[in-house]
């Protein structure tokens, strides 16, 4: 897989739009609502990534200076389920974490996971 070079391309020049089509039918095939959205977060460019259960949400927040907070929540009770903040270098390590969430959310649901 070919990564996008930075995350100023990735962000701000929307280079994540490029998998979204793929992502959409993913999730939606393991019965998790998402979306992607744009815009600032503290005055910082970022963009948000939300998956939706009916047992726990969750949000992968990124920002253009690689700063990256990954959450879930329960859907009952509203308690953290996971919450980690990362700095990375480089996109790659995005693409290799950011998929903690909804596999997390998969668990919950109590899905065999590969």
């Amino acid at each position: 897989m070919s990564y996008p070079e930075s995350f100023t391309e990735l962000v701000s020049r929307r280079g994540f739009e490029r998998y979204q089509d793929a992502l959409i039918a993913r999730w939606k095939a393991h019965r998790i609502d998402y979306r992607l959205t744009y815009g600032l977060l503290a005055s910082k460019p970022a963009m948000h990534m939300d998956f939706d259960t009916a047992q726990a949400v969750g949000r992968v927040s990124l920002w253009e200076s690689g700063e990256c907070d990954l959450e879930v929540l329960d859907a009952e009770s509203g308690n953290h389920l996971l919450l980690e903040h990362h700095e990375f270098s480089t996109p790659e390590e995005f693409f290799e974490t950011y998929a903690r969430v909804p596999l997390l959310l998969r668990k919950i649901r109590g899905d065999e996971l590969p």
